[in-house]
C-alpha cells in the first residue's frame, strides 16, 4: 500500500494489487478493462466517476489493507 496517491495510475494498482478489481468493481468503474487505466490517475479516475478523490483513495487504502493477505 506505499507509494499509492492521488497521482498513482490504476495500471500501477492493478499490477500490484491484483485484487482491487472488486474494488473498482463495487464503484461500478471496470479499470481493468478499461485502456485508460495506463495512464488515468486514481484522481482523475475519481472525479470521472463522481467521487471524491480523498474519500475514494482512503477506501481504495483500507480495501488493500483489509484485503492485502487474503
Amino acid at each position: 500500500m506505499k507509494g499509492i496517491e492521488l497521482k498513482t495510475t490504476i495500471q500501477q494498482v492493478l499490477r500490484k494489487y491484483p485484487f482491487t478489481q472488486k474494488f473498482f468493481s463495487s464503484k461500478s468503474m471496470y479499470c481493468n478493462i478499461c485502456s485508460c487505466k495506463k495512464h488515468e490517475t486514481i484522481f482523475q479516475a475519481a472525479v470521472n466517476y463522481g467521487h471524491d478523490p480523498e474519500t475514494f483513495l482512503k477506501e481504495l487504502k483500507e480495501f488493500i489493507k483489509n484485503n492485502e493477505k487474503s
